[in-house]
């Protein structure tokens, strides 16, 4: 008896990601979802691995044609997924090179990852729903903060801290 992997779509506010439970209770993502989520495709990732960025380092021998395929239950297809430390690398490496939808995706992760275990911290209660609504506004505020035209109405000190009292 052949052990498959369970198939799942999350929504990262808006954006539709496949993650795969393994049988050893393991995840792993779809990376084609990965590439899609910040507006990248063909072989986008696989240039990031071979690539010197530092965040690419600890996936210099990752191979997906070599990677093992997956059965999936209810699929005929056998998978292969990336682990979710790739992907995160990758949105991670395409944020710093300026892609602003990559940006967006890794903000609005850090502030939910810090959010929910404030919430764990008192005692505060969310359905999956409210934590996706919750990460699509701040995606979309961020993705608002990073549009072309209101990075160009920026002055050059408008990003300054100033202390109460100065002005």
């Amino acid at each position: 008896m052949t052990v498959k992997a369970i198939s799942a779509t999350i929504l990262l506010g808006a954006i539709p990601l496949n993650v795969y439970q393994l049988p050893d209770g393991g995840y792993k993502v779809d990376a084609i979802g990965v590439m899609g989520a910040v507006d990248k495709k063909g072989s986008a990732l696989t240039k990031f691995i071979a690539g010197k960025s530092a965040l690419a380092l600890p996936f210099g021998g990752y191979n997906f044609t070599q990677a093992q395929s997956i059965p999936v239950e209810g699929n005929a297809q056998l998978i292969k997924p990336i682990p979710i430390a790739l992907a995160t690398a990758y949105w991670l490496n395409e944020a710093t090179k300026g892609n602003v939808k990559a940006q967006a995706l890794v903000q609005a992760s850090m502030a939910e990852s810090i959010e929910r275990r404030a919430d764990a911290a008192f005692s505060i209660k969310r359905t999956e729903p409210e934590y996706n609504l919750r990460f699509g506004e701040f995606f979309e505020s961020v993705m608002l903060e990073n549009r072309k035209e209101v990075i160009e109405r920026r002055l050059p000190g408008d990003d300054l801290y100033l202390p109460d009292g100065i002005n």
